[in-house]
């Protein structure tokens, strides 16, 4: 019984244990000129593709300086290095590694192709035009194993004739490779060699003015970049010890076969001999003070000045901290400040909610007023034509006109109660354009006793599904605005769509006004004596009750005048009873 036990323990401990088995983790050292963060961000696409091979592991991107990435190599704290071979040289023979790959193209690098130059930099306002007007300047450059930032440079200076520091002189900046561009800019020396395409790079990012600088030697571009050196592939990938050869493997293989270029592309390795022979050319430099052996001199020789620099400093650091103090506490009242407006906003919704009711009660007298004056015409003319002793049955259609109005009257009171309630599909019905627009035109006459032109064009004879009353509504507002703002002429077309009908009407009256084209649809604004500023309002306001459209604009044809736009479902998706 206690052997059963015990196994039972023994089993539960080993599962315990392959459950809480570490993630493994697949480490790669990348170079990083540019800093941690553009590190990460450009080689982002190469974490994808192991990603996709390694999909139970952790792939860690460890960016890492010139320094750390020898450490790292030496003592094989990554599986992976990623780095240009000048980097690779600094720690060759001494460990051993497995060449996987040579960078192709990496579209998220500052340079996407992976071949580097070398960029001589001058003052735009300098004396040196070619190499040779080097001659006893100063020139600065990234460092001495640096195959962009000096190697490449000084090969193509020393083909010229001119030799460090017999015929100039050498000072190095080190990383980040932007120090070397700020060199030129404050005049700490003559010229800059710097790796191809940081010069542009730095420009699109605005941190430098194109105008203050010129390249000298320019003979070779690569991606819009300018270089004054031939061009060589630049970047490798290699493998540790600490990555088996099955995964070196799966991890070349994949490389090669990736078509995606935004995930980085990959060529088989080159080789180190080309870079090796520039390195032991430019070994014979010797540079008699480094820009760090300087700045110790200078800080040595102006002690007193620097420690008041560091005094007024700590003021300033001090004074920085109080004045974010303050701003943290203006920001909580800031805070305070936004949260009561967001209840005045609340407030001024319900407001508005009940100034629209007024706007329902407002909008009734409003458009009543049109369908009552067509009653009145009607009414008038068929009194006129019984004093007349006209014939009874000649006034038979005039009446059916006033029925029709008198149900209009109905129909814009329902249409108004659309504001503030749902409009249901009862009161939508199939009707024909051509036929509506008729008998339009022939109440617009009536009312302005033919003093108006209006010319239609349709372009189909389609039938259209909604509600009608609406529709003769905001038709009958836009063509009484037009002869109330002076129109004489109005143009009416209509276009057919499989899913919207479209009618624009045009007129050669004063048009819009800039204030009511920026604002169109604000209630009580208007520019009539007698207006109420609700016209337009209604009109927007029953298109959206219907799915519809309203806007309105001045004419883009050159001609003076107003142009309104009304769009409205067909109902293509509804069969016709």
């Amino acid at each position: 019984m206690n052997k059963v036990f015990l196994i039972f323990i023994l089993l539960i401990l080993s599962l315990s244990k392959a459950e809480t088995l570490p993630i493994k983790k697949i480490k790669v050292a990348i170079l990083a000129p540019m800093g941690k963060e553009a590190t990460l961000k450009s080689w982002e696409g190469f974490k994808t593709l192991l990603e996709k091979d390694f999909p139970e592991d952790e792939i860690i991107l460890m960016p890492v300086t010139i320094e750390q990435f020898q450490k790292t190599a030496l003592n094989n704290e990554a599986d992976l290095l990623i780095a240009n071979q000048t980097a690779f040289l600094s720690v060759f023979p001494d460990i051993k590694l497995r060449w996987l790959a040579s960078l192709e193209r990496n579209s998220s690098a500052f340079n996407p192709n992976s071949v580097v130059g070398s960029t001589i930099l001058v003052r735009s306002d300098s004396n040196i035009y070619h190499i040779k007007d080097l001659k006893n300047q100063r020139v600065s450059a990234v460092s001495k194993d640096a195959l962009g930032g000096f190697l490449l440079g000084y090969k193509a200076i020393y083909k010229e004739g001119l030799e460090a520091p017999k015929d100039y002189f050498i000072t190095f900046t080190g990383y980040p490779i932007e120090r070397g561009v700020f060199t030129v800019q404050s005049q700490l020396v003559d010229a800059a060699i710097i790796p191809t395409c940081l010069y542009e790079n730095m420009v699109k990012a605005r941190q430098i003015n194109p105008k203050d600088y010129r390249v000298i030697a320019a003979n070779e571009t690569v991606a819009s970049c300018v270089s004054s050196t031939p061009l060589v592939y630049n970047w490798s990938l290699a493998a540790l010890p600490t990555l088996t050869e099955k995964e070196a493997q799966v991890i070349q293989k994949s490389l090669f076969e990736n078509q995606d270029p935004t995930l980085s592309t990959w060529r088989l390795p080159v080789g180190l001999g080309e870079i090796y022979s520039m390195q032991r050319l430019a070994g014979l430099i010797k540079v008699d003070e480094t820009l760090w052996e300087t700045f110790w001199r200078i800080t040595n020789q102006y002690k007193l000045w620097i420690i008041a620099i560091a005094f007024i400093m700590l003021l300033l650091a001090v004074n920085h901290g109080w004045l974010t103090w303050i701003a943290r506490k203006r920001r909580v009242a800031l805070e305070s400040s936004y949260h009561r407006l967001h209840e005045y906003e609340k407030m001024l919704s319900r407001a508005d909610r009940v100034n629209i009711l007024g706007e329902v009660a407002s909008g009734i007298g409003h458009e009543l007023n049109q369908p009552l004056m067509a009653i009145r015409n009607y009414a008038e003319g068929s009194l006129l034509g019984l004093q007349k002793g006209r014939d009874p049955q000649s006034f038979i259609q005039p009446i059916e006109r006033i029925v029709q109005q008198v149900e209009q009257c109905n129909s814009i009171i329902k249409n108004l109660q659309s504001w503030v309630k749902p409009t249901t599909m009862d009161q939508f019905e199939w009707f024909n354009f051509n036929d509506f627009m008729t008998r339009m035109i022939e109440i617009i006459r009536l009312q302005t006793k033919n003093r108006v032109e209006i010319e239609l064009h349709i372009n189909c004879d389609q039938k259209v599904f909604t509600v009608v009353s609406i529709l003769e509504q905001v038709m009958m507002n836009s063509l009484l605005n037009a002869i109330q703002a002076g129109a004489n002429h109005i143009i009416i077309e209509a276009h057919c769509h499989q899913d919207y009908y479209k009618i624009l009407i045009m007129d050669n009256g004063s048009g819009f006004t800039k204030e009511e084209l920026d604002a169109p649809f604000v209630p009580f604004r208007t520019s009539k004596a007698t207006g109420l500023g609700l016209g337009l309002v209604i009109c927007e306001r029953l298109m959206a009750v219907i799915g519809g459209k309203f806007r309105i604009d001045n004419r883009k044809d050159g001609e003076k005048g107003a142009s309104v736009r009304i769009i409205i479902p067909t109902g293509s998706t509804i069969e016709e009873n």
